[in-house]
């Protein structure tokens, strides 16, 4: 039996680094509107709560079927605010009208991440019976490469380590990218966690859908991806 997803999407208005990115103008339309872009075609999502204390970002959510904002409190939008507060928060306000199985976490930074990838995870989860899934990335630098300086000594050691060291015959790591959480409501409500210990599982996804915007440096490279897959066409 095909599962009930709840999408939740959460949209703070402060950002240091890039203010109002969220909304943002990316490739046409505001940051935020291109996860909602890949909820709406998902076979699996049913309902999604945008979460978030910007009017504007409400305002958006509000023009896409099935999405639902909510108007996030001061204390959950604070710089000390967990991701599992806001997330618990908008769990609960989706309980008064809609029934899910599984809590799929789509954090706006990422707007290169598919329809198909979200999908995928999702399958991924069904298959493996799984209690949680989250989505990952190939390091794009293995991080044996790298060392900390805070003493002569690890730089010292470091190098004596690379004697002879090849970077193809260097294990390969993945990272998570941010890209998409997956975690059994009943057990998210029970331990607030959404990374779990037991029947968890990882989603890898390709480097270019992984891009996650932090800085201006992050929105200008996906602007000359999204940029480079129209010239390919």
């Amino acid at each position: 039996m095909k599962p009930k997803v709840l999408a939740v999407v959460p949209a703070r208005a402060g950002s240091k680094r890039l203010p109002q990115k969220n909304i943002k103008l990316f490739n046409g339309l505001p940051l935020i509107a291109h996860t909602f872009e890949a909820i709406k075609n998902s076979k699996y999502i049913s309902a999604t709560i945008a979460t978030s204390d910007c009017p504007e970002v409400l305002k958006i959510s509000a023009q896409y079927a099935d999405t639902y904002p909510l108007n996030r409190p001061a204390e959950l939008a604070s710089d000390t605010a967990t991701t599992v507060d806001v997330v618990l928060h908008a769990v609960e306000y989706a309980k008064k009208f809609e029934e899910f199985d599984i809590v799929c976490l789509l954090q706006p930074t990422s707007p290169l991440r598919t329809t198909q990838d979200i999908d995928n995870a999702i399958a991924l989860y069904v298959e493996k019976e799984a209690k949680g899934v989250v989505s990952m990335s190939k390091c794009e630098h293995s991080p044996l490469w790298a060392t900390p300086l805070d003493r002569p000594d690890e730089f010292k050691n470091f190098i004596k380590g690379l004697t002879n060291a090849r970077s193809q015959d260097i294990k390969e790591f993945y990272q998570l990218n941010g890209a998409i959480y997956l975690v059994d409501h009943i057990i998210l409500i029970k331990t607030k966690k959404i990374f779990l210990e037991d029947d968890y599982y990882p989603f890898i996804m390709t480097s270019e859908n992984s891009v996650d915007i932090d800085t201006l440096l992050d929105f200008k490279f996906a602007e000359l991806l999204v940029d480079s897959r129209v010239a390919g066409k």
